[in-house]
């Protein structure tokens, strides 16, 4: 790490020192709110698992339910057997797990185990039902009773003390909750605060280092750019002035001895090299005006297959022995566009499908409305394109794997695409493998129906 590195670092580590107390402050006060509500939460869950009093009281109805039993004497041996065995398990309740506990801190346990053991000394499955027995449980009954009141008295006494003890702690609790609550939010807040400050500040450096950044990279964006387009522009160029140049010299080698025929093939050689280079300007002229602002086009309601027809039959005059198709609907259809945008799409699209199709093949113009919009498709018979150039082909200076088997620049596309987009349309694209491409054009409908232009 470099030593401008190291400063830049321990300034940017500097401006956190100040959130660690306050972090320190807000994780304390929120764990010791947690850890309180914790202890609450469980001192109320075993409180609730306790609940002597209503084990006792149980206890207390089965012995005098039993001792009833015991002197009635319509009660069956059956019935006070189960009413023995029912406060025999009451009792073996009550000197069990936290109830034994809870018993042996009152000074209870020993009585309750006195109260059993009295009871299985009259137990009726180990002497057997009789009169005697059952007036024994009845006398034995009447002499617990007060025995177990006097636990249940205890256990109610006891269980008030802890409640009121109980309500003091958790109202305790809740201030100390409440309390760290409120400081772990204020902790939160100046947090907040201070991290938004450095956030702030952060931000601020990082916009200018960025519009730093950005200018660099359009600099050097502009600068890849501009070398692309003088390489490829330089590269298109090259052909059609080497055409002129040798059909211009091979008039001078010929001499007096040149013919009408061999001065009309070399205009013809030098009027196509003349009509590459004418639309290479008119290229980078768009091109130019697109990245500028300065294209300024002019809308107007345009007949769709008016121009098409028209295109159509300049391609023929150019392209003799082509094959080109035009589809209109008999009604008109009207765009909203730039007719002379419009035209150099559909030119560029119409061009690109006699290039890339072979000589003996049909190229079809198709002209339809699909909801508000105008489209004009124009499909080949070619090749297709590949998928992965499919992506790219809306790109400047893009050319697919089958860019090299003609002049090109790659522009063509992307500029139709721009125009497409400013005019408020788009430029989409089908393909089959060794079936053919179909590239339309998408164009607003035009709601009125005066001043069409062709």
């Amino acid at each position: 790490m470099s030593a401008r590195g190291r400063p830049g670092r321990q300034r940017k580590w500097a401006s956190f020192a100040p959130l660690v107390p306050l972090l320190v402050v807000f994780v304390g006060s929120l764990g010791l709110a947690l850890a309180k509500s914790s202890a609450l939460e469980r001192d109320m869950r075993i409180a609730a698992t306790q609940n002597m009093l209503w084990v006792v009281t149980q206890s207390q109805m089965e012995i005098l339910v039993l001792t009833l039993a015991a002197a009635d004497p319509a009660a069956t041996e059956d019935d006070i057997a189960l009413r023995f065995d029912l406060a025999l398990a009451r009792l073996n309740l009550m000197s069990e797990g936290p109830q034994a506990r809870y018993l042996q801190d009152i000074g209870h346990l020993e009585t309750v185990q006195q109260i059993s053991d009295a009871l299985l000394e009259v137990d009726p499955q180990v002497h057997g039902h009789s009169a005697e027995l059952h007036a024994a449980l009845f006398d034995l009954g009447r002499e617990l009773h007060p025995l177990i009141n006097r636990v249940a008295n205890d256990v109610m006494t006891t269980d008030w003390e802890k409640a009121a003890a109980r309500l003091d702690e958790y109202r305790a609790t809740q201030r100390v909750i409440i309390l760290s609550v409120a400081l772990a939010l204020t902790a939160a807040l100046a947090v907040s605060w201070l991290l938004l400050r450095n956030q702030r500040r952060l931000y601020l450096t990082q916009l200018a280092r960025m519009r730093t950044t950005n200018l660099l990279e359009q600099e050097r964006d502009s600068a890849a750019m501009y070398r692309d387009f003088a390489a490829i522009v330089s590269h298109q160029m090259r052909t059609p002035l080497s055409l002129i140049d040798s059909a211009m010299h091979r008039l001078t080698r010929r001499g007096e001895a040149v013919t009408a025929q061999d001065v009309a093939e070399r205009r013809a050689i030098v009027s196509d090299a003349i009509g590459r280079l004418t639309k290479l300007v008119d290229t980078v002229l768009l091109l130019a005006k697109l990245d500028n602002d300065q294209l300024g086009a002019r809308f107007a309601p345009l007949s769709m297959c008016e121009l098409v027809t028209s295109l159509v039959g300049e391609a023929r005059a150019g392209h003799p022995g082509r094959r080109l198709e035009v589809s209109c609907p008999e009604a008109p259809l009207v765009a909203e566009g730039d007719p002379h945008l419009v035209r150099h799409i559909i030119d560029n699209l119409l061009l690109n499908a006699l290039k890339y199709s072979p000589p003996d093949s049909t190229v079809t113009l198709r002209v339809f409305a699909e909801g508000e919009q105008v489209a004009c498709s124009v499909q080949d018979e070619g090749p297709g394109i590949a998928q992965r150039d499919i992506p790219h082909l809306f790109q400047r200076y893009y050319r697919g794997q089958e860019g090299d088997k003609g002049p090109g620049t790659g522009l063509g596309l992307a500029v139709a695409h721009e125009l497409a987009q400013l005019q408020g349309g788009g430029l989409t694209v089908e393909t089959w493998p060794q079936k053919g491409s179909v590239f339309t054009l998408w164009l607003p409908l035009a709601h009125r129906s005066t001043g069409v232009v062709s």
